[in-house]
């Protein structure tokens, strides 16, 4: 039907319907219909010319807004005194009181039911949804379900410790007027480490604010900062805690004595950009600083920037600069419920290391995996097979390698246990640098740990090349938990070398 045509009759038929609907005398079985809603329904403004009159959507919504009443007061006690005129109340000896998702735990409390203020000296122990903290001198608003503290400690969700003074908890966030942020495992009465702030605002899953940041290790200031943004959503598993700028000292033979640290800031309010700065410095290798921008998309993330890396593929300890550098890391592709999956990553680059020709570098890596398949008692094992291809301008080479490998791990008690591993790489073509030479293209081997007090567990791993027959590695290690650090302390018997690295628990 022609569209006017359509809208003619519409505009037509409109007012005459609501004419005769007005007119007619609704009955059931005889007897008029009684209407329970007197609010009269918002009639369809029409003009002379037959077009219709905008209506303001905003106002029409807020006459017809259901405000759901708030959620009444819960308090018990051993003992509790109301008056029904005033409606003060007075409670003591294992207070509890909860309205909603909120809960408070005290000694003794005042408060009004029909103001539905509350007040303890406290200590109280404050719940909510995501937060669990102890404060003093607390306030209790049930109207807005807000609390006012003179001192606060305790969590505001799983990975945020706060302590601080001048404490406000309304809709889910806080706000301290002086305090300290960390994380779990550095809380103690003075932190590890620690970040000090003024006027610092959280908002639990999404992020927290501070002035007058400062980073402490301990009872030394390490710097300033200012204003700060932290992110606390978690996005890719990546926290950006400015503290893991923190110097954490780590020693190898060809590295000698160093620290490194890394922190990743905010570019944009969504959190999908971020700008990662890194460090290493060592006594014999010098400082090696690592500038990335990466920007997480629909279609995978991507980094560009400099660095200075060491090797991985090996123990050589080969730095390379890469700059400019361009790195692509897709989506993980999951087949259903399988526990199967497919990582890939793509990058280029200008490579430079000593002793070697200076040129672009591309390549590109893809990997099949899944999650470890339980076998018997304590055992599991997991296969993985991959794909690597990289080419080299300055040279005019490449190298292709296809992998595959297979890791069993087996507990013995609940103190011991053991892996064993299998891998093979069928390379073709080589590579010009050092820096990403592969050990032991063919290589087997097991280790086996054991945990010798609550805080130390010891490590042997042995391992053989395939091709040569020769043992490559036969390491000792002694692992110690310090507080919110980790100490690796580890002998490479063959190469008679000591690597020590010392590592944060939550955030490494």
């Amino acid at each position: 039907m022609n569209k006017k045509w359509a809208a003619s009759i519409l505009a037509a038929l409109l007012p005459l319907s609501l004419t005769a609907f007005a007119a007619d005398n609704i009955a059931v079985n005889g007897e008029p219909l009684e209407q329970k809603n007197t609010n009269q329904t918002m009639p369809v403004p029409v003009t002379k010319q037959n077009h219709i009159i905008p209506v303001n959507l905003d106002t029409a919504s807020q006459a017809h807004d259901v405000v759901l009443p708030a959620q009444p007061v819960h308090v018990t006690a051993d003992s509790v005194l109301v008056r029904g005129a005033d409606g003060y109340l007075k409670v003591r000896g294992n207070v509890d009181m909860q309205q909603g998702m909120e809960e408070m735990h005290t000694g003794s409390m005042e408060g009004n039911t029909k103001t539905q203020v509350y007040h303890t000296p406290g200590p109280a122990v404050y719940i909510t949804s995501d937060s669990t903290l102890v404060g003093t001198d607390v306030t209790y608003n049930g109207k807005n379900q807000g609390a006012v503290m003179r001192t606060i400690e305790g969590f505001m969700d799983p990975t945020t410790y706060v302590r601080g003074t001048g404490a406000e908890m309304y809709d889910g966030s806080g706000y301290v007027k002086h305090g300290l942020i960390t994380t779990p495992h550095a809380v103690a009465k003075t932190p590890d480490y620690y970040l000090t702030g003024d006027d610092i605002h959280i908002y639990p899953g999404e992020k927290w604010t501070s002035e007058n940041t400062a980073l402490w290790f301990k009872h030394i200031c390490l710097f300033t900062y200012g204003h700060y943004e932290g992110r606390l959503d978690n996005v890719n598993k990546n926290r950006n805690w400015i503290y893991t700028l923190m110097p954490r000292p780590t020693y190898s033979n060809s590295n000698g004595i160093g620290v490194r640290g890394r922190a990743e800031f905010p570019m944009n309010k969504k959190g999908d950009m971020n700008l990662n700065v890194a460090y290493e410095a060592h006594s014999k290798s010098g400082f090696k600083p690592s500038v990335k921008l990466e920007k997480d998309t629909s279609i995978g993330q991507f980094k560009f920037g400099y660095s200075k890396e060491e090797s991985t593929d090996n123990d050589d300890h080969i730095w390379a600069t890469k700059w400019p550098e361009l790195e692509y890391y897709a989506p993980r592709i999951n087949f259903g419920s399988s526990g199967i999956y497919v990582d890939s990553r793509a990058n280029w680059g200008r490579w430079a290391e000593d002793n070697r020709k200076t040129g672009v570098h591309k390549g590109y890596r893809t990997e099949i995996t899944h999650t470890p398949i339980p076998l018997w008692t304590k055992a599991n094992v997991r296969f993985f097979a991959g794909y690597r291809q990289d080419w080299y301008s300055a040279y005019d080479v490449q190298r292709r390698d296809p992998y595959t490998g297979v890791i069993l791990n087996q507990g013995i008690n609940d103190r011991m246990w053991t892996s064993f591993w299998y891998k093979k790489h069928n390379q073709s073509g080589y590579t010009p640098y050092h820096f990403d030479t592969i050990d032991n293209p063919r290589q087997k081997g097991f280790s086996v740990g054991y945990v010798l007090t609550p805080k130390d567990t010891v490590m042997f791993s042995f391992s053989k090349n395939l091709d040569s027959g020769n043992v490559e590695d036969r390491n000792w290690t002694w692992i110690r938990d310090l507080h919110s650090f980790t100490a690796i302390v580890t002998y490479k018997q063959v190469d008679k070398e000591w690597d020590v690295k010392i590592v944060a628990k939550d955030f490494s």
